[in-house]
């Protein structure tokens, strides 16, 4: 059903015919590991370490996922989406990701306290999500049956519906395998937008370290199916 899917969504957004749409592949791993420094580690100084981060990212969201999806333009992904499912309170894992994730988050730690605090956050951020999202799903409401737990988009490509046409093939994926709503979670403020115009609505807000700043907050979207 991939194809119908992505079919359907081609004609919900009209997005550059150079861009083409396929399920993700294994050889895909590194760029969208790019795209995931470039977006949320774009600071950390040292390219090692930026795709260090963006590795262990990838990894943990492909840890989560039984739907995952690319745009490329020519070799290159410009944007991913990944989603998956819970069952019995729990979300559903692909064990075959542990070992790499367990390897690539043991150097990310290493990294991380070398580059200080905000590095250090920037990291267990993205661990604090995981928490959240697995107390989220254990409540057995309908809208933690599915979760889009990654949509990136290469920075230079933003804007041009690439993210919209991800998103709406994941949506369809997680009617298609019966869920009744599904979740995300963001921790950047220009996310907001993106995801409430889409008829996700706040559920929960996590506080960062410092109650008397946003920064390092998460915010859980929901959206019923």
């Amino acid at each position: 059903m991939t194809d119908q899917i992505m079919q359907i969504a081609a004609n919900e957004y009209e997005v550059d015919p150079a861009i083409t749409f396929r399920p993700y592949q294994d050889a895909d791993f590194d760029d969208v590991a790019k795209i995931c420094a470039r977006i949320w580690v774009p600071n950390v100084e040292g390219y090692f370490d930026r795709i260090t981060f963006g590795r262990v990212m990838t990894a943990g969201s492909l840890k989560r996922s039984q739907f995952a999806m690319v745009a490329v333009r020519g070799l290159h992904v410009v944007g991913a989406c990944l989603g998956g499912f819970a069952k019995d309170g729990s979300i559903i894992h692909d064990h075959s990701m542990d070992e790499t994730y367990a390897r690539l988050m043991e150097a990310a730690r290493k990294r991380a306290k070398l580059g200080g605090p905000d590095v250090e956050e920037m990291l267990f951020r993205r661990l604090r999500m995981y928490t959240t999202a697995d107390v989220f799903i254990s409540r057995g409401y309908s809208n933690a049956e599915a979760e889009l737990n990654l949509l990136v988009v290469n920075p230079a490509d933003q804007g041009k519906g690439i993210g919209s046409r991800l998103f709406e093939a994941a949506v369809m994926n997680f009617c298609e395998h019966g869920a009744h709503g599904f979740f995300t979670m963001i921790s950047d403020v220009p996310n907001f937008d993106f995801v409430e115009h889409r008829g996700l609505d706040l559920i929960q807000k996590k506080e960062g370290p410092s109650r008397k700043s946003d920064k390092g907050s998460i915010y859980l979207y929901g959206r019923r199916l």
